[in-house]
């Protein structure tokens, strides 16, 4: 395949992402929840009561987020524009995986000892989320000649 380069506003959206990664990566050392005796990280949810009843998707989201966080750093070492769409795909299909395991990990969490941890990975997600998106928009390329003299009939 041909080697392209990538546009700034590609770079940008792939950096943004591999930021967002690396926050959600963070959040899991921040406190998750405060359990009245003391807070826990995303490390000890799953000795939480409620978080019990979730274990596959809490092992998922603990599996996801270190391969989520290698996948974006893969976006500078693919050069082509099939790789780097197929790269904003996998990010924002692994960005939304993760927001929906958290979701249902966060329901599970007693109502009034949410962290800053969850704050933050939700952060991180949404930036994920968009610097995939910017990346993939910035990377489709432009098409050969412009048509300025056609008009679309309504």
């Amino acid at each position: 395949m041909e080697r392209t380069p990538s546009t700034p506003y590609s770079r940008a959206g792939g950096l943004a992402a591999l930021g967002g990664s690396m926050l959600v990566a963070g959040s899991m050392f921040l406190p998750w929840a405060d359990t009245g005796g003391g807070t826990v990280n995303y490390w000890g949810l799953s000795g939480l009561d409620g978080v019990d009843a979730d274990a596959g998707t809490y092992g998922l989201s603990l599996a996801l987020i270190p391969l989520l966080v290698l996948w974006c750093a893969m976006f500078f070492a693919w050069r082509t524009h099939e790789t780097r769409m197929a790269w904003a795909f996998g990010g924002f299909t692994g960005a939304m995986l993760l927001y929906g395991g958290d979701l249902r990990i966060s329901g599970d969490l007693p109502a009034g000892g949410h962290g800053a941890g969850e704050v933050v990975a939700a952060v991180g997600l949404i930036l994920l989320a968009s610097g995939c998106i910017m990346a993939l928009a910035a990377n489709v390329p432009e098409p050969v000649q412009a048509r300025r003299e056609w008009k679309g009939s309504l």
